[in-house]
């Protein structure tokens, strides 16, 4: 299991503001690079689950790849996604108040062995450890831009 964490604090933002960011599907295509696509499917609302079908761009050999998983969540503090399908990811976005904003933690594992038995003891944990940290600060610095863009717009319209 290869496990990466990131933390943000998101100044003036409350947890609520940025849970609305991470809760968009639509919006996840700009916060984590990878994802060129996402499908919502039977979202219930009541039991705060859905079914997601992402579709990642790897590259290389791999090109892009549809995952499948679960999305869970308690509003407003965490949100948690678990593909199932072809690679074992979970990756778990933790909301915090803190003082004049947000603490945001998200962290993200990656279990290869279902999808590559014994080869997984080949896989260059660094290099694999080192895309993830990307992939998270990548979207921890998308959802901090997209709150001050927001901001922005709230005070010119409020003026």
């Amino acid at each position: 299991m290869i496990t990466v964490s990131r933390r943000s604090y998101i100044e003036a933002a409350t947890p609520e503001e940025i849970f609305e960011s991470l809760s968009d599907p639509e919006r996840i295509g700009h916060l984590l690079p990878r994802v060129q696509k996402v499908e919502l499917r039977d979202r219930d609302m009541d039991a705060c689950k859905a079914h997601l079908v992402t579709h990642m761009a790897l590259g290389g050999i791999f090109g892009t790849i549809r995952c499948e998983g679960d999305l869970t969540w308690v509003e407003p503090s965490e949100i948690l996604f678990k593909v199932r399908t072809p690679v074992s990811v979970e990756t778990r976005w933790t909301l915090t108040s803190a003082v004049n904003g947000t603490d945001l933690q998200a962290t993200m594992s990656l279990d290869l062995d279902p999808m590559l038995g014994p080869m997984a003891a080949f896989v260059p944990v660094q290099a694999v450890s080192d895309m993830l940290a990307k992939e998270l600060e990548s979207a921890l610095k998308a959802i901090s831009a997209g709150n001050g863009a927001k901001k922005l717009r709230e005070r010119a319209v409020a003026a």
